[in-house]
């Protein structure tokens, strides 16, 4: 009978033995001392913090009023600035006129109102008649304002702060809105509309210490709600009975119990705004760090979390330290190399999540390397035969026999034709290397074009159109020749007419694009679709072999997407009886 394996912390899951650390070391010992510190002063503690509460925000206030009226000013700017009257009242004559003073002498007053003051977030003026041309987005027609109608006919020399409501939590939507009047101050010509950012009401936030157990209540002067933070919810009737006391009530702070909480009620007035702000402070929030004693309960509590949290660390680190090795493991995991890890494996959550890594790793080493590294040497292989098939040293110094032969019996075409013919064995023999640069295999191109001009004579015609910086673009070994060659050999030299070669090559910011066109032959229908089918890779190459040659092509879009990645390849089009176009698309990031 197999005998049961007794009590073992270490084989413990991960969540069990965070719970008894946390229990046993942190909670049950910073719970009970703090429940005592906090029963010692607690009614103390409760006095003093909303006393010191009061005496900030009323400073926070007091500064909030001297930023209102600084935004206030801003009227003053435009009343007293003679061109935007003028552009108001519609005086002048001409729209050279109106652009000219407005991008001379308004606009950039927008603009430096903006830049003085981080208060501003936007400024518009609108129009109460539309006197030629409209500059947004300063101006805007009187009729695109949505609000409300009060706030056109407000009377001039008064201005109007307004709160817009938009949705609870967002941001106090605030707004300074004033007439503009003609010089006389006899007709409304535009009402100006200031929008303010949360940057004015972002110290007085934070003086108010809203934290993640306080309700936040802001009311407008008709006692409308312009914005809410409510973590506790309250019901309409208490809600509205708590506006209504916090606004006759003298007193400034009240504790009130709600559902079994005693509560600290706190309403502050911003006179310039004319906005009231009711906070709700559970009690038990209160009193840390404010009472008498806080320095001592402060650094107790200090001392205490830092011997517990280090006793803690040593039993935390008993359950990390084996992810830790795990994680820097991980790490050296790269394309070509899938190490198994071989560390403590336990029967916990770590040690199946080891086990469940290592199959994995295996199997991304099975179906990435060795699946990749044989397709990437089946590809070079194929490559490798290819190039091996117009390598022969002989032939190049057979050739140059030829050459010197020829021109000791002054027969230069002949001499000119083995010397082009040298040279592109020459390009197959210069180097080991696998890959060039663009310029260079448009010369190799060009050495075969010029043999195959002298055999067709006049029934070729060559252009090259090329936009493009091809001197230190790198690419493979003849990834141009055979395709020329097919534009030759199965285009122009299988018909009787003349025949045109074009080869353009441009770029753009990704990708390097060559197009190689002839109007000979073309590709039948049926045979162009085997062929895309092939270079897109939903169907087998070998279809190519069985309807007779076409493998180059194959082979040369197998290179290029080697080369360059998957986003580039070859694409043909073609028309049978009217020629074909074979179009060559080269990621720029890998020739880098």
């Amino acid at each position: 009978m197999k005998k049961k394996p007794g009590f073992s912390y270490q084989n413990l899951s991960i969540v069990k033995k965070m719970a008894i650390g946390y229990i046993v070391i942190i909670f049950v010992p910073i719970i009970s001392f703090g429940l005592f510190l906090y029963n010692q002063n607690y009614n103390s503690v409760l006095e003093e913090y909303a006393q010191g509460r009061q005496k900030i925000v009323d400073q926070v206030l007091n500064n909030l009023n001297v930023s209102a009226v600084q935004i206030e000013s801003v009227y003053q700017l435009f009343q007293n600035n003679s061109n935007t009257i003028a552009y108001l009242n519609g005086n002048y004559r001409t729209d050279f006129e109106q652009v000219s003073n407005f991008l001379t002498y308004i606009r950039p007053l927008f603009s430096y109102i903006r830049s003085s003051n981080p208060l501003i977030g936007d400024l518009r003026i609108y129009m109460e008649r539309q006197n030629g041309m409209l500059f947004r987005p300063e101006m805007a027609e009187m009729s695109e304002f949505k609000l409300d109608d009060s706030l056109r006919k407000l009377p001039l020399g008064v201005g109007k702060w307004v709160t817009l409501t938009k949705g609870a939590g967002q941001d106090i939507n605030l707004h300074f809105f004033h007439k503009i009047g003609n010089r006389n101050f006899e007709q409304d010509i535009g009402l100006l509309d200031i929008t303010v950012t949360p940057k004015l009401m972002k110290p007085l936030m934070e003086s108010l210490n809203v934290n993640s157990r306080s309700n936040l209540y802001v009311l407008d002067q008709e006692q409308r709600e312009v914005y809410r933070q409510e973590i506790m919810p309250l019901t309409a009737e208490r809600k509205q009975a708590l506006f209504g006391q916090a606004a006759l009530s003298d007193s400034r702070s009240a504790y009130q119990t709600f559902n079994g909480n005693k509560l600290l009620v706190e309403s502050f007035y911003a006179d310039s705004l004319k906005l009231r702000f009711i906070v709700l402070e559970q009690v038990d929030d209160v009193f840390r760090g404010i009472n008498k004693n806080r320095y001592v309960l402060v650094l107790t509590v200090a001392v205490l979390l830092l011997v517990l949290s280090g006793m803690y660390y040593l039993i935390a680190s008993s359950i990390t330290k084996r992810i830790l090795k795990l994680s820097k493991h991980m790490r050296q995991v790269d394309e070509n190399h899938f190490p198994i890890y071989r560390g403590d494996i336990k029967n916990d959550e770590v040690g199946h999540l080891t086990v469940s890594y290592n199959a994995m790793i295996r199997r991304m080493d099975e179906l990435v390397n060795t699946v990749h590294r044989s397709e990437m040497l089946r590809k070079e292989a194929a490559y490798q035969m290819m190039q091996a098939q117009i390598k022969p040293h002989f032939l190049y110094n057979t050739l140059e026999s030829i050459r010197m032969i020829a021109e000791a019996n002054d027969d230069p075409e002949a001499a000119d034709m083995s010397y082009t013919l040298g040279k592109l064995f020459r390009y197959s023999l210069s180097g080991a290397k696998s890959e060039t640069s663009l310029r260079d295999e448009i010369e190799n191109v060009k050495d075969y074009i010029n043999i195959q001009q002298i055999r067709l004579a006049d029934r070729l015609s060559v252009t090259f159109d090329i936009r493009a910086v091809t001197d230190n673009f790198i690419c493979p070994r003849y990834m141009l020749q055979p395709v020329v060659e097919n534009s030759i050999v199965h285009g122009i030299a299988s018909v009787r007419k003349r025949g045109e070669l074009s080869i353009r090559i441009w770029e753009d910011a990704a990708f390097l694009y060559i197009a190689v066109s002839d109007s000979g032959a073309g590709i039948a229908a049926d045979r162009l679709t085997v062929i895309r089918s092939v270079l897109n890779g939903t169907a087998d190459a070998q279809l190519l072999r069985a309807e007779g040659g076409g493998l180059g092509i194959y082979n040369v879009n197998e290179r290029i997407k080697m080369f360059f990645g998957d986003r580039s390849g070859i694409q043909i089009d073609s028309e049978h009886g009217a020629g074909t176009t074979c179009s060559l698309k080269l990621a720029k990031e890998a020739s880098q």
